[in-house]
């Protein structure tokens, strides 16, 4: 057992433990959150700033063109003064309609020539009639080798193409650094390729593609702009921070990163300072709670000795008083209760003498137990167990009565107060029974027992096992009847085929072709026989163990094996089921059941003589529970029968007619043996247009859904 002094010492440490473990890692937490918030706010303010410094460039280069082509001379000395005003501008290329060069300035144009044909670039051909202007992708410039962009305008028959090196951006962009050195930005063009990347020159000469790459992967296909994200790096091994944004008008992608160990160095300093202050904090806290808990539990150790006096029987001795006022008030309790103990004790002899006889006046027989042995039984366990002395019981294991078949159940059963259950014993001349058992828990001397309570139900199983076969019995008579109706036709069929070929081959005009179609015909017909007979063989197996089974396919069923019957009494269903109804049951029980309903609902539409007989079907799910509801529209039945339907041997049908006892082994099928729910009322409904009075069965079943 125990101790209350270990117990709450070992609360009140992992409490003040907890709370300061819990308050620190929130703290880092929130401070991480900080830190996350500040770098995402740091990085989306330059990227606007590096968005909104390239959307200038790029409208600067689109008005140099503009205005460019629009004069009505375009020499050297006019290309030259834009160069040397635009230092962002590499070359300016001037293309007749065809793409061929008619001029051009720039630096290093030792191998470009007028006449040269451009029409094969796409600074060209992606101008067309509707596109008057395009942003190239990154691309070897021909005029000096090296990665360029471009931006061309198509104006009348001329075409100005004008060749960046991106100088001034460039330079923006580099004053962007990280507290490493390295820099912030990098930037690609719509296919992926670099267009900057300071840290990594070779890449952007190279035309390194990020396409396949962990950071279009990671940052750029699943994430949106201006959303922090973590992400691989390209070239080493470690993890950045970072987010990205798009330049509209070219598809750019401007990329910001940071080094995603500094954002965790940054709070290094931070963590240790805050696990220093929790140390300190639990420290103290728990100085002053001890030195608080031990003044108390001195008190408690005390009054611990002292009732411990009282209970060994001194009850003359005095408690002296306590400094705490609800420890004053338990003496105070402790000294009422010292008055009532030997009365006490008196009414305890009094009641175990009245324990004993009501334990033998009771019609079951009862058992005071604990997981181990039996320590008393009543006089009808005796009887039940063909006994003669309780010291035969006494001592025993309750398990030396319980059948190799129940004891897994009993097992489940011994430590919990249960429902009444079935189960099987043995008696001492080793006779098996059926029983039912219950068990609720008693503390008797401060000890904990079971009183375990049994009843020899073995004449009612017997009973419930007539009557089951009864129905099935019953159940057979129909489905013989059906079989006749079935086989009738196939039969005929067979006949007649068989005259037609006898009667052929005396007249001497059987052939191969008539031979064979009737030959066809009858195997069809006798595949459909030995079909039928695999139906109603399978409806009359007995079902051993609960399984999952689809409620839709036993409604099938059902309605197969009642097929004649229902045709030839003119009867016709309208069926709305459901897919995947899943329960867990009994299959053909349940089919015996349904068989039950419907014909229950077809004898009254002939018995009443209703003209346009209907029985509708319906099956669904609804709230995590599976419903069949079978109606007719044979005129309902009496309010003052309504409550006896599911009496066994009640029938409202002639002697001749009906047993009585086919709804009440639908009513035991659905609810005793699988936890189900069936209600029977009267209805008001419409069908094409009349109004109609039926009988509806609703049953309900806990869905088992499909896994």
């Amino acid at each position: 057992m125990k101790s209350l002094k270990s117990t709450i010492s070992s609360f009140i440490i992992l409490s003040i433990i907890t709370v300061s473990v819990v308050i620190g890692i929130l703290t880092m937490i929130n401070f991480y959150d900080i830190k996350i918030t500040s770098v995402e706010h740091n990085q989306k303010q330059v990227l606007r700033q590096v968005n909104s410094e390239g959307l200038k460039l790029l409208k600067r280069i689109e008005n140099i063109a503009s205005f460019s082509i629009k004069k009505q001379s375009l020499d050297s000395e006019y290309l030259n003064d834009v160069l040397y005003l635009n230092s962002d501008v590499s070359s300016i290329f001037i293309l007749n309609k065809d793409g061929i060069l008619v001029d051009f300035a720039g630096k290093n144009m030792d191998n470009i020539y007028k006449g040269f044909d451009y029409s094969n670039k796409d600074f060209y051909k992606k101008l067309s009639d509707e596109k008057l202007d395009y942003w190239s992708d990154v691309f070897l410039s021909s005029a000096n080798n090296n990665p360029s962009i471009s931006y061309s305008l198509k104006y009348k028959d001329r075409i100005i193409v004008i060749q960046l090196k991106l100088e001034e951006l460039t330079n923006f962009i580099t004053k962007f650094k990280n507290s490493d050195e390295t820099h912030m930005i990098r930037m690609v063009d719509k296919n992926g390729v670099f267009i900057f990347n300071p840290d990594a020159q070779k890449l952007v000469t190279q035309r390194f593609n990020i396409k396949n790459s962990t950071v279009f992967e990671e940052l750029i296909n699943n994430n949106k702009e201006f959303n922090i994200k973590s992400f691989k790096s390209i070239k080493r091994d470690l993890r950045n921070l970072g987010m990205y944004s798009k330049i509209k008008k070219t598809g750019w992608t401007v990329i910001i990163r940071q080094n995603q160990s500094e954002v965790v160095d940054a709070i290094k300093d931070i963590a240790f300072i805050v696990f220093f202050i929790v140390i300190v904090f639990v420290s103290f806290a728990l100085f002053f709670v001890f030195k608080i808990f031990n003044k108390i539990f001195r008190e408690f150790d005390y009054l611990q000795d002292t009732t411990k006096d009282i209970s060994n029987g001194n009850y003359n001795k005095k408690i002296k008083q306590s400094a705490f006022k609800e420890i004053t008030l338990l003496i105070n309790s402790f000294e009422k209760m010292k008055k009532q103990i030997d009365k006490r004790e008196k009414k305890l002899k009094a009641a175990r003498n009245s324990f004993e006889y009501l334990l033998n006046s009771t019609m079951e027989a009862i058992v005071v137990h604990d997981s181990k042995k039996i320590y008393q039984v009543n006089d009808v366990a005796l009887s039940l167990m063909k006994l003669d002395d309780k010291n035969q019981l006494i001592g025993k294991s309750l398990f030396d009565f319980i059948s190799e078949k129940s004891i897994e159940l009993v097992k489940e059963k011994i430590d919990i107060e249960s429902s009444p259950y079935e189960l099987e014993l043995v008696n001492a001349e080793n006779e098996t029974f059926t029983a039912l058992g219950q068990g609720k828990f008693i503390t008797l001397n401060n000890k904990r027992f079971k009183i375990s309570c049994f009843i020899d139900i073995t004449e009612l199983k017997n009973k419930d096992k007539l009557l089951s076969q009864q129905s099935k019995m019953v159940s057979m008579g129909e489905m013989i009847g059906n079989i006749a109706h079935q086989w009738r036709q196939p039969l005929s069929s067979i006949s007649t085929a068989a005259g037609a070929l006898k009667v052929e081959k005396e007249f001497g005009i059987l052939d191969d072709k008539s031979l064979d179609n009737s030959l066809d015909m009858i195997i069809k017909n006798t595949k459909y026989l030995s079909k039928t007979i695999d139906d109603f063989r399978n409806f009359f197996k007995v079902d051993k163990d609960i399984e999952r089974i689809d409620l839709s396919e036993v409604i099938e069923r059902s309605l197969k094996l009642l097929e004649s019957s229902i045709k030839n009494h003119y009867i016709k269903i309208e069926k709305r089921v459901g897919k995947d109804l899943y329960i867990n049951g009994f299959e053909n029980e349940l089919t015996q059941a349904f068989i039950n309903i419907i014909n229950n609902s077809k004898d009254a539409l002939k018995i009443n003589n209703i003209e346009n007989r209907v029985i509708f079907i319906e099956a669904f799910i609804s709230k995590n529970r599976v419903f069949v509801i079978i109606k007719d529209n044979a005129g309902g039945i009496k309010e003052h029968i309504k409550p006896k339907i599911f009496d066994p041997y009640f029938t409202t049908k002639h002697q001749s007619q009906g047993t009585g006892i086919g709804l009440y082994m639908t009513h035991q099928i659905i609810v005793e043996h699988m936890a189900g729910v069936i209600e029977v009322e009267n209805v008001k409904f419409s069908y094409e247009n009349e109004a109609y009075t039926g009988c509806q069965f609703k049953v309900i079943f806990d869905y088992m859904k499909n896994t």
